[in-house]
C-alpha cells in the first residue's frame, strides 16, 4: 500500500473513538500493569500517554502527537517492551505489507510480554474523505492464531470487540 496515501489519510482525516470499543479502548488501562513498559504502535493522538506517562512510547507515521513520528518498519527501538498496544494501525495493505509489520511488532516485546490489538476485518467503513484510497487488510480470528503461532506467541483472547465490527486480540510472546 502507498505509504504517502496512508499517512496523508490518517494525518488529515482520522479521529479516535476509544469509547466505542468494549475491549480495545479504555478497558486496556486495567490490563496494563503499573510496572509495564509500553510501546503504542500507531498511537495517533497518543491518548494513553497521560495515563502511562514515561512508561509509554508512542510511534505514528502521520500524527505529530506521537512521541516519535515514524512507522513501525522504520522504528529503531532502544529496548524491548512489556506491552504493545496496536489499535488499528497494522490494518493496511496486503498480507505482504502487514505480515512483516506483525513480525516487527512481536520483536519489540520481551518474552512473556503481551500485545493488545484492534483489527479491521477488511472493512473500508471509515466516514472520512479519502477512505476509498485505503486498502484495508482482512484480519480474521483464524489468522490471529496462525500468525501468533508463526511468530512465537500464543493467543490469550481473540473475539469480536463488543458490539463493534472489529476484532480484539491479546497475544503473549512465548
Amino acid at each position: 500500500m502507498d505509504k504517502d496515501i496512508r499517512d496523508r489519510y490518517f494525518g488529515n482525516n482520522w479521529n479516535p473513538n476509544y469509547d466505542h470499543y468494549t475491549y480495545s479502548g479504555w478497558a486496556l488501562l486495567d490490563k496494563v500493569k503499573e510496572t509495564d513498559s509500553i510501546i503504542d504502535i500507531g498511537c495517533g493522538f497518543n491518548l494513553f500517554k497521560e495515563h502511562w506517562n514515561e512508561r509509554m512510547w508512542g510511534i505514528d507515521p502521520a500524527n505529530t502527537k506521537a512521541d516519535e513520528l515514524v512507522g513501525i518498519m522504520e522504528f529503531k527501538p532502544t529496548k524491548e517492551y512489556d506491552v504493545a498496544i496496536i489499535l488499528g494501525s497494522l490494518n493496511f495493505g496486503t498480507a505482504e505489507d502487514v505480515e512483516p509489520q506483525v513480525e516487527k511488532a512481536v520483536s519489540l516485546i520481551k518474552p512473556g510480554g503481551r500485545l493488545y490489538w484492534r483489527q479491521n476485518p477488511g472493512l473500508g467503513d471509515h466516514p472520512w474523505k479519502g477512505v476509498d484510497e485505503i486498502v484495508f487488510f482482512p484480519w480474521s480470528i483464524e489468522l490471529n492464531y496462525s500468525w501468533a503461532d508463526k511468530y512465537g506467541c500464543k493467543v490469550i483472547e481473540c473475539k469480536w470487540d463488543g458490539d463493534s465490527d472489529r476484532i480484539y486480540a491479546e497475544w503473549q510472546k512465548i
